[in-house]
Parts: structure tokens; sequence; C-alpha cells
């Protein structure tokens, strides 16, 4: 009887530890095209229409912060600096905070509005 009861537990002991692995579930990405990189190796690690030229519409302004901060970095600026909204800067259409011409914002202020708004006034100014 200790035989059969120790088959059975076994047998039951034994089937807990054989289990399915999880199926790799596709990225479900519904962007026209993306890259994914490995920034210390330059190995890709996701692709889609990777080659294909798009309009770099907002990105731009990716590159616009990164200059801010490095004329932060350099001391050529400051956070708590003034900024003076010119004419051509309060014109700007598309996305914006709708600065007026005369007024001024801290360097911060701008970032912000560029981060969080999107706004071509503020990466004019």
């Amino acid at each position: 009887m200790k035989v059969i009861v120790s088959v059975i537990i076994s047998c039951l002991l034994l089937g807990e530890c054989v289990y399915a692995a999880p199926q790799k579930e596709e990225a479900k990405i519904e962007a026209v095209s993306g890259i994914v990189m490995e920034a210390s190796t330059g190995k890709m690690i996701y692709e889609k229409n990777a080659d294909e030229k798009l309009p770099p519409a907002s990105v731009t302004k990716v590159m616009t912060m990164l200059l801010i901060f490095d004329a932060i970095e350099s001391g050529e600026i400051k956070l708590e600096d003034n900024v003076t909204v010119s004419e051509f800067a309060a014109s700007m259409g598309g996305s914006q905070v709708f600065l007026e011409p005369g007024e001024t914002q801290t360097v911060e202020t701008m970032l912000k509005c560029i981060a969080v708004a999107s706004a071509n006034d503020a990466c004019v100014a």
C-alpha cells in the first residue's frame, strides 16, 4: 500500500513541475514606424519601417531642448534667465502657448512649454 501511495504522490509532484512556457507576446505598436536600439552597442532591438522617410513633426523640439540643455550645462544661460518673446516668436502657428510679443518668461518655463505643450512659440523665443 505504501508503494502505491508513494507512486501516486510522485506522479502528482512530477506533474506540478511540468508547465507550459509563456508564449512571447508580439509588441502591439500602432505607430507608422519606430526603432529601438541598444545605446552602448548600437544593436537594433526592434524596428518597424525604420527606413521609411517621414516628416519629423515635433521630434525637432527634442533637438531644440537638447541645445538649450547644452547651453545651460556650458554656463551660457541659466534656468532662471528671462527670455523676451519677439514678434516673430509670438506669430508662430501650430501648437503653441500663445505667448505675447514683449512677454518675458524664464528659460525653465519655456522648457516646460516646449516639453508639455509642444509650443512652437516657446521654441522660437
